[in-house]
């Protein structure tokens, strides 16, 4: 399989924003809402905040790129299960046993088998494991992504898709009507099902869904502003306001707006100038680490910093950045450096 280069260059800018989105949620629960700092804080978090339906999208593209034309068979879906939980599971367990030890000595979990288990299983320890629960369970279904593109309408995928993800933002209201509280809709695939098929079927004709990305200045621009009026209208809930609109419909326009201007812009970086496509290129490479460990270097620099009586946003957040936005990347090259001299006395 071709990998396609913008694609890996969406997913370093998700890195980073990941990064930004976590190290500004500090900031969303305790700056006042009504102050000038938390628009500050709320306008960039807020327009990140579509990189886990971004990972899913680039995501189901490598897939249907990779299987097209392929005979699925049960040896090659056991094979590619087996590469997934190598590549992305057996990673996030040891990530999750490693984060639970740092916070058992910090006093933040109970040092229990039956609660390690738990998260573990919900993906919720920290805030960004549960994207690894989610794009799990698109794994292990690959046979039924891979048949659908085959044999159903893009239009009739589609849509049905996208009244799934309605459904499933309206579920736990529903299950609360029955008296079945159920606070992990966030934890299943169906979830995000529009975004997943919206990438198979990118994947499937993917020269064809480049050409219908936004060209030129006037559509960018009235992409962004559609992007920043969602961002707006989610401000004012924030603050309290009542909005006469379902957030949820406007999170979703704004996402899917959001990955196409995204994409479309990392298309064109393609032929940017090689140093910044040597950095990106790094970026991308050192992702999944960065995704894994950054959270735990924030929530260890943050406990101490506190400790150390640190409390003020205007100076966590900068140290928070700062801890974020280079240990974990230090680290991963670090780690990089040390295996290619282990390889080479090997050798």
């Amino acid at each position: 399989m071709e990998r396609k280069t913008e694609l890996n260059y969406m997913n370093a800018v998700g890195c980073l924003l990941v990064i930004l989105i976590h190290v500004l949620s500090l900031g969303i629960s305790n700056a006042e809402r009504s102050s000038v700092q938390a628009a500050v804080i709320y306008f960039p978090w807020r327009l990140a905040s579509f990189v886990v339906p971004m990972f899913l999208y680039t995501g189901a593209v490598k897939m249907a790129q990779q299987f097209d034309g392929k005979t699925i068979t049960l040896r090659v879906y056991a094979d590619y299960c087996l590469r997934r939980v190598q590549k992305i599971y057996l990673p996030y367990v040891i990530w999750v046993m490693i984060y639970y030890l740092c916070f058992w000595r910090i006093g933040y979990v109970k040092g229990e088998l039956r609660e390690l288990f738990s998260y573990l299983l919900i993906g919720n320890l920290s805030s960004l494991f549960y994207y690894i629960v989610i794009v799990m369970q698109f794994y292990f279904l690959m046979p039924l992504w891979i048949w659908i593109i085959r044999h159903v309408p893009f239009q009739l995928s589609l849509g049905t898709s996208l009244l799934l993800t309605f459904c499933m933002q309206q579920f736990g209201g529903w299950m609360s009507l029955l008296s079945v509280p159920f606070r992990y809709t966030d934890r299943l695939f169906l979830t995000y099902i529009f975004f997943w098929i919206w990438g198979l079927y990118a994947g499937k004709d993917y020269e064809r869904a480049k050409s219908l990305l936004i060209r030129g200045k006037r559509a960018g621009a009235a992409c962004g502003g559609v992007i920043a009026l969602c961002a707006a209208l989610a401000y004012l809930q924030y603050r309290g306001v009542p909005v006469p609109v379902n957030m949820n419909d406007v999170k979703l326009a704004a996402d899917y707006l959001a990955i196409v201007s995204l994409h479309s812009l990392c298309v064109r970086w393609t032929k940017a100038p090689a140093r910044f496509q040597t950095i990106l290129g790094a970026i991308a490479r050192s992702s999944f680490f960065v995704y894994l460990s950054h959270c735990l270097f924030l929530t260890l620099g943050t406990y101490h910093a506190q400790q150390l009586g640190l409390n003020r946003l205007s100076v966590l957040l900068p140290v928070r950045a700062l801890i974020c936005y280079i240990v974990p990347f230090v680290l991963f090259f670090v780690l990089k450096k040390l295996e290619g001299r282990m390889r080479r006395k090997k050798a």
